[in-house]
């Protein structure tokens, strides 16, 4: 039996016309060199290969016919016809042109030292992009095979839409001559001899060697060197003899620095094999077992022998690789560095578990980790850190019926599918001078082993040095530059390039230099860096998806007219994203009509759009101290999308009829188009809310304002009532100097009545639309969780809070709530505050998630008393909330359900994409906090402040310390004592979270202690806060709650008093 598949449609077959359509902007039209190829007459080749047919074993022979062309010239270019695509000002429109012949390409070559014309093989592409990319005064004129670019495509996504970029460069900028050519179809080039070839690559091998064959044969007699560039030493010998020359990316690199000596491209140059010269016996050394070929993991794979999976790492200790069988998934734990076999966060990864008596019971690890503790300070963390399991969505648990225990798979990892190698920010380590003061970090001192093992220097001159990134699931790096000195102080940009199983580390080379190592806006990229925050400019095919600049809103008939309704905002002051509006009026029966008013983000992003899938992948808006970094383009995030006061907006409402007492009569869900009467600040609105009830106002904004707030109290009480949880957050706000952008002062939040009120109504819509969505599509809807906590992760709060006397009913959220309301030290009034801060961090953050996925009972927010809980209110800075108002759109009959909203599997992916997102987001914001704070404090001298003590370091043998927080900044560091770990003087009490020292002084959870506050510059020139002790005798504890007997120190003794020793 045998098939044909036939195609007369262009000079290539799909693959080439999907190179070409991505190269190619789709608003362009056809000319007539394009329709001349599309009808020229065709030759073809017809490779041909057997299968046999699962159920009845029959033979198959498949024949498919590729049709080759003899009109192809030398290849196409991209050529600048002046046209300008309207949605993206920058952005102009290239055309694809033939180069018809020798004389035609003499004219597009662009003159160079050597002069040569560059032949790319697929690994030039797949790994040494950076070095094309830099050296177009050098290397200008680059030939990229359709075969380069298709095994490109396959194996790296990333890098191929930068080959891709390269070929469209276009206009007066254009510094090169970049080809692509369809050897694949070329009918000089085309054709291999499959005797010669054992393998697929090598068949792309020797269509690549036809290509440079073919240049060398056209350019000969001219002064121009065809040199074909591949690191594959087998291809290169099979090109000895030919009229072209073969070389490797490092040689012709050498041999262009010769010729270019203000050239640096060497250490652009991919790694490959070992770091040294292979001539000592840790070359030889096997540090990791040899990962398996491609076709045996596909194999099994097939046999279910192995199973695939993204790995997933918190630091270099922690990873998970999610498998699925059918509809169930479980998350598989990789310990250690052998099982995880060079893996590194984000790898397709192909794992074998480990027999049953290596898996982990369940109990061993049902406690979190503490955190290593350091005398760093950092900015106070909100929550608990989420497990893989919380992050993920999925069980990393298997009930063993055997012996009716749950027990966590562990595994090891075989192979790798594709890897997931990218550019990562960090330093060159320094060793200290002579002489200098040695580091007393525990980290810096191992940064220093591992650079002292493996720094070296090369017979080139190159020297090899060890690269320790910011992100702490990426492994030391080592990189060979000649540039060492250069770096130091420095934070650059190095990529990944392999990892051999005789190298500890693995290999990469150097990218760029980002500047001084704690300049502001160089650590504001390396962190952006560090947490995957996607920040470079929107694309020109996601610009093209926006209305143009002069779009004007019109009233539809879809479209309930709301534009006569007192709608307003509230938000904080300087607010340009506005996702949500506020209306209330009195009805004619007395009731209240509240309307909730939210940006119709989905009539601007269609769904599968270009800018759909760009909101996808990026699922979150990022706020750092002194920026903002949108999901949206800016057109829909501050003008199209944001409800802005004085103009129609298309917006998505809920609108509930509401009793004077608060309760709901009926609820409805429109699409509409509003007309704010004004953008309040919180201030603005606090002012209109603190007016007197007994004021006539004619004012709608006041009669607004103030009807939401009398509403909002009532709704706010009858959650709490119902047993949501008032937490507590050590949050501060920087002010920035207007010009220079540092920070001059730092201020906790004030929170006012408009705060709550708004608050208020964004979660009754957020319940409100959950429930409508859940009714229509039970098992698609994208939820919000908050898992209750479990005792153990209360154990450490119940104990400090009994140490003051106070107990921590944990049973539900309710009793919670009521325990943190009965916890007040009246002469302390941020000891409640310090509980509720303290009992946040105890409970793990909400997660995203699918309705099918979870029980009912699983579906609950323990924060908020919910028994479901979605995002619908915040679509210009949440994909989430797209999702909902699409699943809404559907339930009220406004819009279809998009199609891949009706996969589980898809919504699956989504939600732990946007999980993880959202926690980059908010480490990302930490992170720039504690990048302003010690900015803040590098400008002054040592400050002194009034902290609170967290925790007593009261295990034997371990360093005299304990955790303070320091409440005017928000951030937490641990203090260390002068004092000896085995000072006989020194008396631990666990039970009591208390330290004493010569029974005369003592350190108490939550006393209240006086610190200074300072920055200090390591030699490594890594900047931190220390937070030290300033008064030795320790100050007065808080009051403790009168039980038999009042506490033997108050705050109202006497200064002299308090300098007296107590017990």
């Amino acid at each position: 039996e045998s098939t044909r598949e036939r195609s007369r449609e262009s000079c290539s077959t799909r693959a080439t016309q999907a190179i070409m359509s991505d190269m190619e902007d789709e608003d362009s039209s056809g000319d007539h060199n394009v329709g001349e190829i599309m009808t020229a007459p065709s030759l073809y080749l017809r490779p041909a290969f057997f299968r046999q047919t699962r159920k009845k074993g029959k033979i198959i022979k498949t024949v498919n016919e590729r049709y080759l062309r003899d009109d192809l010239g030398l290849g196409s270019y991209f050529v600048d016809e002046g046209t300008k695509n309207l949605r993206v000002k920058e952005a102009a429109m290239g055309k694809p042109r033939v180069i018809s012949d020798v004389s035609h390409l003499l004219t597009l070559l662009k003159p160079c030292k050597p002069k040569s014309v560059v032949i790319c093989d697929t690994n030039v592409l797949l790994h040494n992009l950076d070095v094309l990319e830099q050296s177009q005064s050098i290397m200008p004129n680059l030939v990229f095979p359709q075969t380069s670019m298709i095994e490109c495509r396959k194996n790296r996504m990333v890098a191929y839409d930068r080959a891709v970029e390269l070929l469209k460069e276009i206009g007066d900028k254009k510094e090169r001559c970049c080809v692509f050519f369809p050897d694949m179809h070329h009918s000089q080039t085309a054709h291999v001899e499959k005797e010669d070839c054992e393998t697929i690559n090598d068949e792309n091998d020797a269509r690549i060697r036809n290509v440079a064959a073919l240049y060398a044969q056209h350019l000969q007699g001219t002064d121009y060197r065809v040199v074909l560039l591949t690191d594959d030493a087998a291809s290169r010998k099979l090109a000895q003899g030919e009229r072209y020359e073969a070389k490797s990316l490092r040689s012709w690199v050498k041999e262009l620095e010769k010729c270019n000596p203000t050239a640096s491209l060497s250490d652009l140059v991919a790694q490959y094999g070992t770091a040294d010269d292979g001539k000592d016996e840790e070359s030889n050394k096997q540090y990791f077992p040899a990962h398996m070929g491609q076709s045996d993991l596909s194999l099994g794979i097939k046999t279910a022998r192995f199973y695939r999976g993204v790995l997933r790492s918190r630091d270099l200790d922690s990873a998970w690789v999610t498998i699925r069988q059918g509809e169930d998934r479980v998350a598989v734990t990789i310990q250690g560095s052998v099982d995880r076999n060079r893996a590194v966060d984000g790898d397709v990864v192909a794992i074998a578990l480990h027999p049953l008596d290596k898996w982990i019971k369940a109990s061993d690890t049902a406690s979190k980790p503490s955190k290593e503790k350091d005398s760093k300070a950092q900015i106070a963390s909100e929550t608990a850190e989420p497990t893989q399991s919380e992050i993920s969505n999925v069980s990393d648990t298997v009930v063993i019926d055997d012996i009716a225990e749950s027990m966590r798979p562990t595994g090891k990892i075989v192979g790798i599918l594709r890897r997931n190698f990218t550019n990562i920010s960090g330093s060159i380590f320094e060793k200290p001078a002579p002489g200098a003061e040695k580091s007393t970090s525990p980290a810096v001192a191992e940064r220093e082993a591992i650079a002292s093992k493996h720094e070296r220097e090369h017979a080139d001159g190159s020297m090899t040095c060890v690269f320790f990134p910011v992100d702490k699931k990426v492994p030391p790096i080592l990189v060979r530059t000649t540039q060492r000195d250069r770096f130091l102080r420095q934070r650059i940009v190095v990529s990944m390039d392999s990892w051999p199983a005789n190298s500890p580390y693995p290999l990469g080379h150097y990218v760029k230099l980002l500047g001084p190592a704690g300049s502001k806006d160089v650590e504001t990229e390396v962190l952006l860096q560090e947490h995957r925050i996607a920040h470079e400019p929107f694309s020109a095919a996601v610009l093209a998806c926006l209305p143009p600049s002069d779009y004007k809103m019109e009233y539809v008939p879809e479209r309930a007219d709301l534009r006569k309704l007192p709608v307003l905002s509230i938000d904080p002051p300087g607010c340009k994203d506005i996702d949500d509006a506020l209306h209330c009026i009195t009805l004619p029966n007395g009731n209240f009509q509240v309307g909730v008013h939210i940006a119709d983000v989905t009539h601007y992003v269609k769904a599968g759009s270009a800018i759909d899938l760009e909101a996808a992948n990026r699922s979150t808006s990022t706020y750092l101290v002194n920026k903002r970094l949108d999901m949206l383009p800016g057109l829909l995030t501050t003008d199209l999308c944001s409800l802005k006061g004085n103009v129609d907006r298309y917006a998505f409402s809920v609108l509930w009829e509401v009793t004077t007492d608060a309760e709901i009569i009926n609820v409805d869900f429109k699409k509409t188009i509003i007309h704010s009467i004004a953008a309040l600040t919180y201030q603005e609105a606090q002012a209109y809310i603190d007016q007197p009830d007994n004021k006539k106002e004619d004012d709608p904004r006041v009669s607004a304002v103030k009807g939401l707030a009398s509403l909002a109290r009532l709704f706010r009480k009858k959650r709490l009532d119902a047993g949501a949880l008032t937490l507590a957050s050590p949050e501060v706000k920087f002010v920035l100097d207007s010009e220079s952008l540092n920070p001059t002062d730092v201020q906790a939040y004030a929170l006012l009545e408009a705060n709550a009120l708004v608050e208020e109504f964004m979660l009754l819509a957020n319940v409100t639309v959950s429930k409508k969505i859940l009714r229509h599509y039970p098992t698609l809807s994208v939820l919000r969780r908050h898992p209750s906590p479990n005792r153990s992760m209360f154990e450490s709060l119940i104990s400090k809070a009994k140490c003051r006397g106070f107990e921590i009913d944990i049973e539900d959220s309710k009793r919670l709530a009521d325990s943190l309301d009965a916890a007040t030290i009246e002469s302390e009034p941020y000891f409640n505050k310090l509980l509720r801060i303290l009992s946040t961090r105890c409970m793990s953050p909400a997660q995203y998630f699918c309705s099918g996925e979870f029980r009912p009972t699983e579906w609950s927010h323990y924060g908020l008393a919910a028994p479901v809980y979605t995002h619908f209110t915040s679509p210009i800075r949440r994909y989430a909330d797209v999702c909902v108002h699409r699943l809404l759109a559907a339930a009220i009959n406004v819009a279809p359900l998009p199609v891949h909203l009706s996969s589980k599997s898809y919504l699956h992916d989504l939600c732990a994409n946007m999980n993880r997102r959202h926690r980059s987001a908010q480490l990302a914001g930490r992170a720039s906090v504690q990048l302003h704070t010690l900015i803040f404090f590098a400008g002054a001298n040592t400050r002194e402040e009034d902290a609170y003590v967290l925790d007593v370091e009261t295990a034997e043998q371990s360093s005299p310390s304990f955790t303070v927080i320091v409440p005017r900044f928000g951030i937490e560091g641990r203090v260390s004592l002068p004092i000896d770990v085995d000072d006989p003087k020194l008396v631990r009490v666990p039970e009591e979270n208390k330290m004493i020292y010569d029974g005369k002084t003592s350190i108490q959870v939550f006393d209240k202690v006086r610190v200074s506050i300072r920055v200090q510059t390591d030699y490594d020139h890594q900047r931190e806060l220390i937070i030290e002790l300033k008064d030795q005798e320790f100050c007065t504890p808080p009051a403790k709650r009168k039980v038999d007997e009042p506490a033997e120190d108050t705050p109202q003794r006497s200064k002299k008093k308090r300098k007296k020793s107590r017990k």
